[in-house]
C-alpha cells in the first residue's frame, strides 16, 4: 500500500475517514480535501475485507454522482490523481470501472451517474460492498435509499467461506456508504437528514475556511478563502466558505450572527456546582414544553449546558419525566431558577392554576421573563452572540444540544410572505419552542449581568457579527 499512496487526512476529517458506521457523511467548505478523504476511504475499507478462499481481499464500490458529465469532468479525474491508471490498477473507460489493486486487495470501483428516481432501476442488479456519494446534496433521496439495499452483498459468503457476506477478518459487517458535500439548503431532505440522523449514521461538519481551526489551508493557495469571498454574495460565502446550510426558500434565519464553529463548544461543557452560581432554566410552555439549562460563568460568558424538548406533553408530565431527571443527573445539588414565558401567568379554566403555580408546587423557584416582546428577546441573545471574552465566544452551547443548535442554524426563522417580504415575527414551527426557551434564559442573564458587563467593558468586547459568519 505504501507504494500506491501516502495519505494522512487533516484532523478535521479523521473521524469521518475512520468512521465504522454504516452511513458516514461530511460537509465542509470548498477546497477542504473532503473528496480526497472519500476517495482514499475506499482503500481503507477494502483492506479490512476478509479474504476470499483464494486469499484475495475482494470488494466492490459504487461511486455515485448525479450526472455522467460530472463523473467525467470531476469525480474520475480526482480519483485517478490518487490511484493512477496503470500504477494503482487499471481503468476500463468503456465500462466506467477501475480495478484497484495493492498488496492482497482487489476492489472494483464502478462509476455511475444517477440523476433521479428513474435511475433506481440501474441499481437493481448490482451486488456491492460500499457506495460513495460525491457531492451528495445533489443525489436524489430515492437513489440514496435504493443503493443501501445493494450493499454488503459482495463478496458473498460462498466466496469468503463465512456465515455472512461482506465481512471483516473478525466476522463483523464491512458494508458502508459515505459521502462528501458542500452544505445543502435548509428545508431539503439532506438538511433534515444531517440535523436529525438515524442511529446508524455519523455526521461530520468541518469548520469555516476562515476559522483558525481550518486545518487543510496549507494545501491551498495563499489567501485562498479571503480571495474567494471577494465579490460574492453573503449567502454564497456562508455555504462555500463557512460551511453553513444554504438559504431556505421558506425564510431567513433569526440569528444570523450564530456561527456553529465559534459558538458551539468543541468539548462538553462542565457546570459550576459550588452552590453559588444557579442553574438558570429558560422555559417555553404550551403543549410542547421546552427547556434550556444555562449558567453565567465567572468569565461573564453565557453557557448553555443542556436542553429538553417535548411533543404533545403537559407541563406536569414534562416536569416529572424531563425537567427533574435532567437536573438531578447533570446538576445535582445546584440552586435552580426557572425563567419562563410570561404567558404562563394565565390561569387555566380547569383549576385556575397558572404554570408558575405548578412549578412552585413542584419545588421550583420560578419567575416570568421580564418581557415577551420579540425584539427584546432576540436582542438578548444577539448581545451575547456578538460578545467576545478573552478572544473566545461570550456565548457557548454544549455540543449535545442538537435541537437548539439546529434551531440557531436556521430552523428558527422568519417566514416569507406570498409577496416575497419577511414576516415581522419568527415562524412557529418545531424549532421555535426551544429557541423561545433560550430567549427567556438570555433575557434573565442579560438583565442580571447587564450592569456588570458595562462596568468591565475592557474585559468583554463587542465584535462585529461579520467576523464570525
Amino acid at each position: 500500500m505504501a507504494d500506491v499512496l501516502d495519505y494522512s487526512p487533516p484532523p478535521s476529517l479523521v473521524p469521518f475517514f475512520l468512521s465504522e458506521k454504516f452511513i458516514s457523511l461530511v460537509i465542509g467548505p470548498v477546497g477542504s480535501t473532503k473528496t480526497t478523504a472519500g476517495i482514499v476511504k475506499i482503500a481503507y475499507h477494502a483492506q479490512q475485507m476478509a479474504p476470499c478462499k483464494d486469499g484475495v481481499r475482494r470488494s466492490r464500490a459504487i461511486w455515485i454522482r448525479n450526472t455522467r458529465e460530472q463523473l467525467r469532468d470531476t469525480s474520475i479525474p480526482d480519483f485517478l490523481k490518487w490511484f493512477p491508471d496503470g500504477i494503482a490498477g487499471n481503468y476500463q473507460k468503456s465500462e466506467s470501472k477501475f480495478l484497484l489493486k495493492f498488496d492482497d486487495v482487489e476492489c472494483e470501483v464502478l462509476f455511475r451517474g444517477l440523476d433521479d428516481s428513474n435511475d433506481v432501476r440501474r441499481l437493481l442488479s448490482l451486488q456491492a460492498s460500499f457506495a460513495v456519494m460525491d457531492e451528495f446534496r445533489e443525489i436524489n433521496k430515492d437513489i440514496f435509499e435504493a443503493v443501501q439495499g445493494r450493499l454488503g452483498r459482495y463478496p458473498d459468503r460462498m466466496m469468503q467461506g463465512t456465515p455472512h457476506p461482506c465481512v471483516k477478518d473478525d466476522g463483523t459487517s464491512n458494508k458502508h456508504i459515505w459521502g462528501m458535500s458542500n452544505p445543502p439548503d435548509f428545508d431539503t431532505f439532506w438538511e433534515k437528514f444531517l440535523t436529525n440522523p438515524p442511529e446508524n449514521a455519523d455526521i461530520f461538519i468541518q469548520p469555516s475556511g476562515m476559522s483558525p481551526t481550518a486545518d487543510w489551508v496549507e494545501f491551498l493557495p495563499e489567501d485562498y478563502y479571503a480571495n474567494l469571498c471577494q465579490g460574492k454574495h453573503e449567502d454564497w460565502v456562508d455555504v462555500y466558505v463557512h460551511a453553513k446550510f444554504g438559504k431556505s426558500l421558506a425564510g431567513k434565519p433569526v440569528f444570523r450572527s450564530f456561527d456553529p464553529d465559534f459558538h458551539v463548544a468543541k468539548n462538553p461543557l462542565r457546570p459550576i456546582l459550588n452552590g453559588l452560581r444557579p442553574i438558570i432554566v429558560g422555559m417555553d410552555f404550551g403543549l410542547n414544553p421546552s427547556a434550556v439549562f444555562g449558567q453565567l460563568d465567572p468569565m461573564g460568558r453565557a453557557v448553555v449546558l443542556a436542553e429538553a424538548t417535548s411533543d404533545g406533553m403537559g407541563i406536569t408530565r414534562f416536569i416529572q419525566t424531563l425537567l427533574k431527571p435532567i437536573l438531578a443527573e447533570k446538576f445535582p445539588g445546584a440552586p435552580v431558577l426557572i425563567a419562563g414565558d410570561p404567558a404562563g401567568r394565565q390561569r387555566v379554566q380547569t383549576d385556575e392554576k397558572t404554570v408558575y403555580d405548578i412549578l412552585r408546587a413542584a419545588g421550583f423557584k420560578a419567575v416570568p421573563a421580564m418581557t415577551n416582546a420579540i425584539v427584546a428577546r432576540v436582542a438578548a441573545v444577539e448581545n451575547y452572540l456578538n460578545l467576545q471574552v478573552d478572544s473566545g465566544a461570550g456565548f457557548l452551547i454544549d455540543p449535545s444540544c442538537r435541537s437548539l443548535i439546529n434551531a440557531m442554524r436556521g430552523g428558527y426563522r422568519y417566514k416569507i410572505k406570498n409577496n416575497g417580504e419577511m414576516e415581522d415575527t419568527p415562524e412557529k414551527n418545531n424549532a421555535s419552542h426551544i429557541a423561545d426557551a433560550l430567549q427567556y434564559l438570555m433575557l434573565h442573564i442579560d438583565a442580571q449581568n447587564g450592569a456588570r458587563t458595562h462596568q468591565r467593558r475592557h474585559e468583554v468586547k463587542h465584535v462585529s457579527a461579520a467576523g464570525w459568519t
